[in-house]
């Protein structure tokens, strides 16, 4: 048994009380006048020692009241555990999971707030001098302290759900390391029990981290939903990422349905600027629909789009927002040999969406690559080492280069450069099997430019071509003998593989060839990724020249935050990756702005969490006794909150029955007094 309060225990002293007064009544003397002393001392020898035995019991009766309500007072106990510590505080660590999953419905309510009831519950059968170690997935400053019971009752009625996850190894590692630093820098604790209140999603379920603990108990709660199902948007994309005013366009849009049950009628809308586009569609169970919406961009400029779908279930992954921009113009650098081909240059003047520099390769000057979106190479032979380092800089900043080679290019010089692009190396010549028979028509490229997939296309004859001595890259034509006449590497870098020059082909007369060249050119319009993750994607590239001193901001209304930002090759880079993002950004679209507007980017919430699949308790209880983890109980709540037993060890106190055997033996001294004459 111990003590809560063994300061009080001094009061046991005051015994010393009663007994003082006792000895003073037995020499208190009476005076009684008798005619006899025969009857003095028949008297005293009759009662004499039936008074004593009287005396002394009340004697007893008062010392045990006095006794045993020091003692209540004082507190006493028996430890939660053999391994209990003599002395400190007992500390309660209780874990709210309040990430978006537990936002998902249960019997009586959100799981959230039916964990946020249990925790009530707990706190308020537990003792009043016990420490409270209330902590969410914020885990942060405001979270490491402990509280009384008061001030933990208060703080579960501000938790909210947030779009943090946490694994469930730093949620132990964290409450483990503040406790034990508690325990060795401020006060000793006692005993521990760490409850954890969480639907204990497969996604959070790594324990890489989880230290050994043999003292503590633990106490797991399930929470589990009432369809334990979802839908939601997974992904958007283009048909093709080129944005030109009055083209048609198709925006693809990923479903997933991760339910056993079918879901009727489900309406899914559009936003793509000022368009708004609504279709219906039904969704077998754990299917997953990839379904689009045709559209024509209206008007050039900064556009914002989302698509949304109406779930009953969970809500923060019903909308997908992605941003864009319909350029007014692309800036495009030729460069051309000495016996370059004119039709390069003819083909870009017809359309004036094209803003074009045509000059020699020798007078090139760095800064002219200076706002320009695409570099064409126009027949060149050699590539000097300045140009090489030049262009693959300026491809990394996201430019794009179209190479079409000379007739006696120098191998060393193309290979050094094209694999700084990302695109494969040209070898010697091959003339037979030259026929193109192949166009890629479902790549991206191609999306839009035939109306249809046409086998008897007018296709170039081509007599020679530079072999292809690697892999890489996507082939988008190819010849009969598997051979590519054009390929590209993403959608920055592009390659023929044969000159224009009349000994190689009649190519620039066909034309596939101006439909490269102009398809080449709308790739180049330099636009933000079409969306980012909150707290996943650290490097975002902005595509506009950064010359201010001042801080990049991203603003979307009240919301202002301040990205961390690097340079890389004289581009911005800003990261959206980290914890503060996560807890600062909401899903939406933003603003890049420090002086000026460079810029918009959407960011949608981590879809991690999406696909609702919990652990069982066998796997939980299994992955933390591997761990090192002895004393824990599992318990599910799949019927409410209110229905649930929350059975939570704590220490056996004694001070109520040490009170009331305190008033029994008040109670029984006064009765002797009063009725035992």
């Amino acid at each position: 048994m111990e003590f809560i309060h063994p300061e009080r225990l001094w009061l046991l002293s005051l015994l010393l009380i009663p007994i003082i007064i006792h000895l003073f009544h037995f020499r208190r003397q009476k005076v009684l006048y008798f005619s006899s002393l025969k009857f003095i001392r028949f008297i005293e020898q009759e009662n004499k020692s039936t008074q004593k035995l009287r005396h002394l019991i009340v004697l007893i009766s008062r010392c045990l009241a006095l006794t045993f309500i020091v003692l209540a007072f004082a507190m006493p106990i028996i430890p939660l555990n053999e391994n209990g510590k003599n002395g400190g505080k007992n500390v309660l660590a209780i874990y709210l999971d309040n990430s978006f999953s537990m936002t998902a419905i249960g019997e009586e309510g959100e799981l959230l707030s039916e964990a946020r009831e249990m925790a009530k519950r707990m706190l308020a059968k537990t003792p009043l001098e016990t420490r409270i170690l209330l902590f969410t997935n914020k885990m942060d400053g405001v979270e490491q302290r402990l509280l009384t019971k008061i001030e933990a009752l208060s703080y579960l009625d501000k938790i909210e759900p947030t779009s943090i996850r946490r694994n469930l190894g730093d949620v132990l590692s964290w409450q483990k390391d503040f406790l034990d630093k508690e325990d060795a820098e401020v006060e000793r604790i006692k005993s521990r029990q760490i409850v954890l209140l969480s639907d204990f999603q497969t996604s959070t379920s790594n324990t890489e981290n989880i230290k050994e603990d043999k003292e503590s108990n633990y106490y797991a709660f399930q929470l589990l939903p009432q369809d334990p199902g979802n839908l939601f948007i997974d992904s958007v994309w283009f048909a093709t990422p080129v944005h030109k005013k009055g083209e048609p366009n198709e925006l693809f849009v990923r479903l997933q349905n991760d339910a056993k049950s079918e879901r009727m009628n489900l309406e899914l809308s559009a936003k793509l600027g000022s368009q708004r586009r609504t279709m219906f569609l039904d969704l077998a169970p754990n299917e997953q629909r990839t379904t689009s919406f045709p559209f024509t961009e209206k008007e050039v400029g900064l556009k914002t789009g989302m698509v949304s779908i109406n779930d009953k279930q969970l809500y923060w992954d019903d909308e997908f927002h992605f941003a864009y921009e319909v350029a007014k113009s692309a800036e495009v650098l030729i460069l051309n040999s000495e016996n370059a081909s004119a039709k390069v240059a003819q083909v870009f003047s017809v359309e004036p969406f094209y803003h074009t520099t045509s000059i020699s390769s020798s007078n090139y000057t760095k800064d002219l690559l200076n706002q320009k979106n695409l570099v064409v190479f126009n027949g060149l032979n050699d590539i000097p080492s300045g140009l090489s380092t030049d262009l693959k800089e300026f491809h990394e900043k996201g430019g794009t280069v179209f190479v079409i080679p000379g007739n006696q290019i120098n191998r060393s010089d193309y290979a050094e450069f094209l694999s700084g692009i990302e695109l494969p190396k040209l070898g010697d010549l091959m003339s037979d099997g030259l026929k193109l028979d192949d166009i890629r028509y479902k790549d991206p490229f191609f999306i839009g430019v035939f109306e249809k997939e046409n086998q008897a296309l007018n296709l170039p004859n081509v007599r020679k071509a530079y072999r292809v001595n690697a892999t890489s890259g996507f082939q988008l034509l190819n010849f009969r003998n598997d051979a590519p006449l054009f390929l590209r590497s993403g959608t920055k870098s592009f390659l023929l593989t044969t000159a224009l020059q009349e000994d190689f082909g009649n190519f620039t007369a066909n034309a596939l060839f101006p439909t490269l060249l102009l398809r080449v050119g709308e790739f180049s319009s330099q636009n933000f990724p079409l969306f980012a993750t909150i707290g996943v994607d650290a490097n975002i590239p902005i595509q506009r020249e950064v010359s201010s001193e001042q801080p990049l901001k991203l603003l979307n209304g009240k919301i202002s935050f301040i990205p961390s930002t690097r340079k890389s090759n004289g581009q911005t880079k800003i990261s959206i990756a980290g914890m503060e993002a996560v807890e600062r950004l909401k899903a939406g679209t933003y603003f890049i702005q420090n002086e000026d507007t460079l810029g918009l980017i959407a960011v949608n919430y981590d879809r991690k969490e999406s696909a609702m699949k919990q652990q069982t308790s066998s796997e939980i209880i299994d992955e933390l006794k591997s761990k090192g983890i002895k004393n824990i109980k599992f318990n599910i709540v799949k019927d409410g909150q209110s229905l649930s037993e929350i059975q939570i060890d704590k220490p056996i106190e004694y001070w109520r029955s040490f009170l009331i055997l305190g008033l029994l033996f008040v109670l029984t001294e006064m009765a002797l007094i009063k009725f035992w004459k």
